[in-house]
């Protein structure tokens, strides 16, 4: 069966840009933009409305990128962004960063994508920034629970003491992504604190009681 794939918009008020993802209607996880990978951008979004400048510069790393909706979005808001995924998904995420150029370059951002696998050596990472982000995007990135551990130890690995770790979750009627969550979240509190952003904070459009937001910040 042929690859059915379409133009899918995103839209910032902030910039009043326009971001662009090819989507593919039969693929794997990486396919489309998910819906808490929206939540996640119009957040970061509205926090830009109360500051404009609050991502301008900041070193941010997206985990599990797919599409790279998120990320795409930090970099749009000033930020120097690295996305990151499996290798397959590389090819993908890195034209998705050139369909995007103009407006990245005019919100004066940087985005490139980097090969990360839950779990392995985040040196190469740290080496390009000597030293953690500020910011880390992990959007619907709990699927599986072999993947859970791998994924906390690699934002522990990641984090300095000031790294804000943004994490949006949709938790589907399907399987049992609850549980998943459940277990991250209580392997995260072990060196995080954790707090859920209040559907006030959120998008006044772009939020769901389906998908959970957090912020979290490495204990001293």
């Amino acid at each position: 069966m042929a690859d059915r794939i379409f133009l899918r918009e995103v839209n910032l008020d902030m910039i009043d840009k326009t971001l662009l993802f090819y989507q593919n209607s039969i693929g794997n996880v990486s396919a489309v933009v998910w819906d808490a990978a929206l939540v996640l951008a119009k957040y970061l979004n509205k926090r830009a409305r109360k500051n404009e400048d609050w991502m301008r510069d900041l070193k941010v790393l997206e985990l599990g990128s797919g599409l790279g909706c998120a990320g795409i979005t930090a970099a749009c808001l000033g930020a120097d962004v690295i996305l990151t995924d499996l290798p397959d998904v590389i090819p993908q995420l890195s034209k998705t960063i050139e369909l995007n150029r103009i407006p990245i370059a005019e919100g004066r951002g940087k985005a490139m994508a980097m090969e990360l696998k839950w779990g392995a050596s985040v040196q190469p990472i740290l080496d390009k920034w000597s030293g953690p982000p500020n910011v880390i995007l992990v959007a619907d990135c709990i699927y599986y629970e072999e993947s859970v551990k791998p994924l906390v130890d690699t934002i522990k690995h990641l984090s300095g003491l000031t790294t804000e770790i943004i994490i949006s979750q949709e938790i589907r009627e399907t399987g049992r992504q609850q549980f998943f969550l459940d277990e991250f979240v209580e392997c995260l509190l072990v060196d995080f604190d954790l707090q859920e952003v209040q559907e006030s904070d959120q998008d006044e459009v772009y939020r769901s009681e389906d998908i959970h937001l957090y912020t979290a910040h490495k204990k001293p």
